[in-house]
């Protein structure tokens, strides 16, 4: 098991239309690979985290680096995992988070799963709440 976190920026001509067509299209095909994580879409940057299965994790991420609608793709973790931080997280379904009540509950999970002082977990949680602070 994988797991890669990664933050862009929008690409040119990225609308909102655009947007919410990507985003059902992410989770449907996520969930269909078996792929876990979330993606956090705030203030024209993309904050992902993906967990599978390593070949998979590896391809999609390969996919990812090279898509137009992305730009200035920085890679912020790239390690293996025991278990997946996000199974246990929306029926362990992807998630897609872009408001207020999404990132509410993503809070309550975060302050569960740091009750097992799991790292690789702990790394996921301080990256993304860095990102949830300092973006604009």
């Amino acid at each position: 098991m994988k797991t890669i976190c990664y933050i862009s920026n929008f690409g040119k001509n990225l609308d909102s239309k655009t947007i919410d067509t990507l985003t059902k299209k992410v989770s449907l095909k996520n969930n269909k690979l078996g792929v876990t994580g979330l993606l956090i879409i705030k203030d024209n940057h993309f904050f992902q985290i993906i967990e599978g299965e390593s070949h998979i994790i590896d391809e999609l991420f390969d996919k990812i680096s090279i898509d137009k609608r992305h730009n200035n793709l920085i890679k912020l973790l790239e390690t293996q995992i025991e278990d997946r931080i996000f199974d246990d997280y929306n029926s362990g379904d992807f998630q897609i988070v872009k408001d207020y009540s999404n990132l509410k509950k993503l809070y309550l999970y975060f302050n569960w799963i740091k009750e097992a002082e799991y790292i690789p977990a702990i790394e996921i949680i301080n990256l993304t709440t860095n990102f949830l602070k300092f973006s604009h």
